[in-house]
């Protein structure tokens, strides 16, 4: 299974998920894209992954950030409000099954972050979350 499959299928589950009542997320990106024309968005950026051999299968855990982008919030109150609804979303946006491509994988949210960034020159509220794919495929090790 490829790095990209993975990465769009996460960022297909995450639209499909319900966000926190009374917010909406306006789009997600399994890829980094030029810009970001609406927010609230989500943004994928794959990390490090490790892989384990037994035999005849393989186990891929493939490292994703999960940044959220909201705009900043001039108010202390609403904004801590918003960056902990937010990051209590992305925890369980993964709870159920999970399906990429028809095989079954876990994705568990490891570590969540709240904190800014500056992405295309705006600056941004963000809620990061670290998601650990796991991956499991047969395979047929021939001489």
């Amino acid at each position: 299974m490829t790095d990209l499959t993975i990465l769009d299928a996460i960022a297909d589950r995450l639209a499909s998920v319900n966000p926190p009542a009374g917010y909406t997320l306006r789009k997600v990106y399994a890829t980094p894209p030029e810009g970001l024309p609406v927010v609230p968005a989500a943004v994928l950026f794959p990390g490090d992954d490790s892989v384990t051999i037994g035999n005849g299968n393989r186990t891929t855990v493939l490292t994703v950030a999960i940044r959220l982008y909201m705009l900043p919030i001039p108010r202390m109150e609403d904004k801590y409000r918003d960056l902990y609804t937010w990051r209590s979303w992305l925890r369980t946006a993964f709870d159920g099954a999970v399906t990429i491509s028809g095989n079954a994988v876990q994705v568990a949210v490891t570590a969540t972050t709240l904190g800014t960034d500056t992405y295309a020159d705006q600056d941004y509220l963000t809620v990061e979350a670290t998601a650990e794919v796991t991956v499991y495929d047969t395979v047929a090790f021939t001489a």
